[in-house]
């Protein structure tokens, strides 16, 4: 076995350092799926003040091009976007951004959605949202309930529930 020893311990080496590089390969998840939709439940839970605002429709699905955003002191991001074509019947006479058409999507705090913020300075104490918040000059796919804010005037969605950027 003298002469077959060093043979043997070089084939022990090699399995060994096989089976190390094998087990040194560390699998990465894959990342969670997109979920398009809208949330179940109440359309406006966990929004500040509804009454300002009418549903028009519990869940609506909007696409367009960014063309501002903007963080509220409530805590929501605004997101002004120009819809794509066959959206413009989201809009209303009132939706535009400097002077050009465009419709508002609101991303709301996560607020317990079990009761709604009195007031503005209430919700921007809950937690920040976990949605994206896309960049001037992105695509957006979005959804949420469609809503008229009477204090304003326009057409939006608020809350965005899901928001996808491509």
């Amino acid at each position: 076995m003298g002469a077959r020893l060093p043979a043997l311990i070089t084939i022990a080496l090699a399995v060994l350092a096989s089976a190390c590089a094998q087990t040194a390969v560390v699998v990465q998840p894959s990342p969670s799926p997109i979920v398009a939709g809208c949330r179940p439940g109440p359309p406006e839970a966990g929004v500040h003040s509804p009454d300002r605002l009418k549903v028009l429709d519990p869940c609506k699905h909007a696409e367009g091009t960014v063309v501002n955003v903007a963080s509220k002191d409530d805590g929501d991001f605004h997101v002004w976007f120009r819809p794509d074509p066959g959206y413009e019947s989201l809009l209303n006479a009132q939706n535009h951004f400097q002077a050009q058409p465009a419709m508002l999507a609101e991303i709301t705090p996560e607020c317990d959605l079990a009761t709604n913020p009195p007031d503005a300075q209430s919700a921007a104490r809950c937690p920040k949202s976990r949605l994206s918040i896309p960049s001037l000059g992105d695509h957006i796919a979005i959804d949420g309930p469609w809503v008229l804010d009477t204090d304003h005037g326009w057409n939006e969605i608020h809350p965005v529930d899901s928001i996808q950027i491509r």
